[in-house]
């Protein structure tokens, strides 16, 4: 008979606030940013990473019992993980999102009129940055 049990992760060294009120802000972002990045599955042009990212932040410091059901989830827990134990992203979710950000960019050159190529030119540098600091992190 084989063990189906899957690992169960667990993380006792959270910085969870002494404040109640502070513990409740954390518990509200959490689920706010959580919910933006499920938001963000579904529409392409929002970030589901960076919200799921937040929202174990913001549990960690808030919710034991959210924190540890979000690092154990079947979808999201490895790339928090991986995150939190490494600040490691996966090769692929580098490429995809610098190929995401040159097509938006691109189509800014391409759709904006010449008075505010300017803007253009923000976006690409911001891109850029964030893809150079994308590069630089370990794969996961």
């Amino acid at each position: 008979m084989t063990n189906n049990k899957k690992a169960f992760y667990h993380r006792p060294n959270t910085k969870q606030s002494k404040s109640p009120m502070m513990r409740w802000t954390f518990v509200t972002l959490g689920w706010i940013f959580f919910v933006l990045g499920i938001i963000g599955i579904l529409l392409p042009v929002m970030p589901t990473a960076p919200f799921i990212l937040l929202a174990a932040g913001c549990w960690a410091r808030s919710s034991k019992r959210f924190h540890f059901w979000l690092i154990n989830h079947k979808y999201f827990g490895k790339f928090v993980r991986d995150w939190e134990n490494n600040h490691a992203v996966p090769l692929y979710a580098k490429v995809l999102a610098t190929v995401m950000m040159a097509a938006s960019t691109a189509m800014l050159f391409y759709r904006l009129p010449a008075d505010m190529m300017w803007i253009a030119w923000v976006v690409a540098a911001a891109c850029s940055g964030v893809a150079i600091y994308l590069f630089r992190l370990p794969n996961a």
